[in-house]
């Protein structure tokens, strides 16, 4: 887990009763403690993602995609060359569209 950022949240009795019930069934399943901080991260994560649109949620994968992409080639730069994708597309793009450009 990252760097955490602290924010004061009212919650009413009934709520925090439930988040701590939550939070002991948890700590007794994992086998581990688990707080009502963490309970209240993970509910709080589900309901961002329940929230945002697909656009937003394809877009934050794709983001996280090129991220990764640009880790792989920043470790790995003799695996892809920085032209392949092109020059591949180029490749297949002359053998499936040669119908539409005679005598290329």
């Amino acid at each position: 887990m990252g760097r955490l950022h602290r924010a004061q949240v009212l919650l009413e009795p009934a709520q925090y009763r439930r988040l701590r019930r939550i939070a002991a069934r948890r700590s007794l399943e994992e086998g581990r403690r688990v707080s009502v901080s963490q309970v209240i991260r993970e509910l709080l994560d589900q309901a961002l993602e329940k929230a945002e649109s697909p656009e937003e949620r394809a877009r934050a994968a794709l983001e996280r995609l090129f991220m990764l992409g640009d880790a792989v080639r920043k470790r790995h730069p003799e695996l892809l060359p920085e032209d392949w994708l092109n020059s591949d597309r180029d490749e297949h793009d002359d053998e499936r569209f040669a119908h539409l450009f005679p005598g290329r």
